[in-house]
């Protein structure tokens, strides 16, 4: 079965046949008009929402518009979830700090559902709407609008002690189908032929999870693992970690999945790594270049129904320009426009 190379070529036909506005060319904002742009936002800032793993970047991107240095809240190898905050060694107000803080975001579906019915007016995603969510749409007779503005990548995760580094997708999506078992099967050497593979899966609708179902199974379904499901982004590092400094806890026989940037740059457990796909492992170079084969478009969405010249319009295009992008760099992401940003 070939393989879907993205997100957008898996879910654009069924976006659209429920009704859903997909659109792939980016409007951006021209560099003349951004000190105003800018100030616009500044002024009338829209209510954003979105994927766990983008709301760093929301709240870097108000660090920049406020002119507020920001940092990241504890090191990567803290086993705790890490964001941007204001400097503590910087003049910064509480009240424009507590503005920075405060942006929470609510999951990847939760985000979705609330820019439905009208609680949010832009999304930073890290994937595109899934079925429920296009279904819920289409009942509520709400169109979207989706734009790439960064690229990240699915990742597949094992304990440290797994002798893996690599796994063809092939094999990966069998292990997901449930015709792959046992590591033996799946040519990994664990010291026991018999030794299970534990497949940690996420909650439905979730974006780790919709995204798995995407860019590796396709048509093919998953097996049906109540029992293997973990909840939240730090699920499959406590299943597959345990404690993140003795490893008491872990599963050397497991394996699970995220998203790159969460896994390389948000969260981190000394006792859990990546493993490259098709004999390429996941890095910035190899997702910018797409060689890794699971790199995929991280968007931003609105409701067709927003206004020409609203703040939630006037924020988007700020994103896709060559200043909004210039952000996106700076927090980690790999930007969608030129490589030279």
């Amino acid at each position: 079965m070939k393989k879907p190379r993205s997100m957008g070529i898996v879910l654009g036909t069924a976006a659209l046949a429920a009704g859903m506005v997909l659109s792939c060319a980016a409007p951006g904002s021209s560099a003349s008009g951004i000190p105003a742009i800018r100030s616009q936002i500044l002024a009338n800032h829209p209510r954003v929402d979105g994927s766990t793993t983008t709301g760093p970047l929301a709240r870097l991107l108000a660090c920049d518009l406020m002119g507020v240095p920001c940092v990241w809240s504890a090191p990567a190898s803290a086993n705790t979830e890490r964001t941007y905050v204001p400097d503590p060694n910087a003049a910064v107000s509480s009240q424009t700090a507590s503005k920075i803080t405060g942006i929470k975001f609510s999951t990847t579906h939760n985000a979705y559902v609330n820019l439905i019915e009208g609680k949010t007016d832009v999304l930073l995603e890290a994937r595109l709407p899934s079925p429920d969510e296009l279904a819920e749409a289409s009942a509520k007779g709400v169109e979207l609008e989706t734009h790439a503005f960064a690229l990240d990548a699915f990742v597949f995760l094992v304990n440290t002690n797994n002798p893996t580094e690599n796994m063809p997708l092939a094999t990966l999506r069998d292990i997901y189908a449930g015709k792959i078992s046992t590591w033996s099967a799946a040519g990994v050497d664990t010291g026991d032929q018999a030794a299970r593979i534990r497949a940690y899966q996420r909650e439905p609708n979730s974006g780790s999870q919709e995204l798995m179902k995407a860019m590796v199974m396709g048509t093919t379904p998953m097996v049906d693992a109540p029992e293997m499901i973990v909840k939240t982004m730090v699920g499959p590092y406590d299943a597959l970690g345990g404690n993140p400094v003795t490893g008491d806890g872990g599963d050397r026989l497991g394996l699970g999945y995220s998203v790159y940037y969460y896994a390389a740059v948000m969260f981190s457990n000394p006792q859990v790594k990546m493993i490259g796909v098709d004999g390429v492992k996941p890095t910035s170079a190899s997702i910018s270049s797409r060689a890794y084969p699971l790199a995929a478009e991280v968007y931003v969405v609105t409701r067709k129904d927003a206004a020409a010249g609203s703040p939630t319009l006037v924020y988007r295009d700020w994103l896709l320009s060559p200043d909004g992008q210039r952000v996106v760099k700076q927090s980690g992401y790999v930007p969608v426009s030129s490589p030279g940003l």
